[in-house]
């Protein structure tokens, strides 16, 4: 089977090593440099129409532009293999698929794998959701191999909400271990940071064992433990050298806005907000969170 990959980056040409260890032919889209070591092509629209499957891998800001010149369309099946909502609409990315192209099948692809682990061949696994079950279980040909687990899911509201939480989250996890605060903070942030999504899930109609699963709390856990997890990596700059990072900010807002349209809070994702918009001092934001009310579990 040969899959299209978009994106190549680290993420992507990880993406790359497992369709070809589970015995696939990655074919990357790249824009630039070619990748090394892996056929592809610069015609993103072009190699759409040789595969089925697609798997984007760019930055969730970047999804929308990729789709508008690579233009899959409805012989294809789109598994986005990025997490977090588009930042400048708030729209979910599979919504973005279905708004810019004709494809009418959609996935998404999350977990706690991360692309120098892959790279070293060390054990890792994802879940493959959609609302499709072939492109679940297409997804899961195509990487499932016996250095990469591919589960399956038809919550894809779920994954994608865990995804997006978790991207936030991170940052909290980063910001408790650059502040030397212990594990027993970081253990907050894990917990109720996924009661946070279970809410938010519920409101949404996700399954509320999503966030317990690989794309939640097991994701959690990658990014408290390595070192290099996107997200963690932003909360220990941001609690070492202070500043701003605009992208997690507008993530953040995105998914207080979803929140607020249903009535459900997000103290943890609230502080995250806050701290990454540059309107609070990490400390002081973790101070506010343990003077919060006491209540029950």
């Amino acid at each position: 089977m040969n899959v299209a990959i978009l994106g190549s980056g680290q993420w992507g040409r990880s993406l790359a090593m497992l369709t070809a260890e589970a015995g696939h032919q990655p074919m990357m889209g790249y824009r630039g440099d070619p990748p090394r070591g892996f056929q592809g092509s610069p015609n993103l629209a072009a190699l759409c129409r040789e595969v089925e499957l697609v798997i984007v891998a760019v930055p969730a800001h970047e999804v929308r532009g990729l789709l508008d010149v690579a233009r899959p369309g409805p012989q294809n099946r789109v598994v986005l293999a990025t997490r977090g909502l588009e930042p400048e609409t708030g729209r979910w990315l599979s919504q973005v698929v279905l708004d810019e192209t004709s494809c009418l099948r959609v996935g998404a692809l999350a977990g706690p794998a991360i692309a120098s682990e892959i790279s070293a061949r060390r054990p890792s696994a994802m879940v493959a959701a959609s609302a499709f079950d072939e492109v679940a279980a297409l997804t899961q040909k195509a990487l499932h191999s016996p250095i990469c687990r591919i589960y399956t899911s038809n919550d894809l509201v779920g994954v994608e909400m865990a995804g997006a939480l978790v991207r936030v989250l991170a940052v909290a996890v980063g910001v408790a271990d650059a502040l030397q605060l212990g594990v027993g903070v970081q253990a907050v942030v894990v917990t109720r940071g996924l009661a946070e999504g279970r809410r938010l899930g519920k409101a949404l109609g996700a399954a509320e064992g999503t966030f317990s699963g690989l794309s939640g709390v097991g994701e959690l856990v990658a990014a408290g433990k390595h070192p290099e997890h996107p997200g963690t990596s932003v909360g220990k700059r941001l609690a070492v050298q202070g500043g701003a990072d605009e992208g997690i900010a507008r993530e953040a807002a995105a998914l207080l806005t979803l929140a607020k349209r249903y009535k459900v809070n997000l103290p943890l994702t609230e502080a995250v907000g806050a701290i990454a918009a540059g309107k609070i001092k990490p400390r002081l934001a973790i101070d506010m969170l343990m003077r919060r009310e006491a209540t029950s579990e």
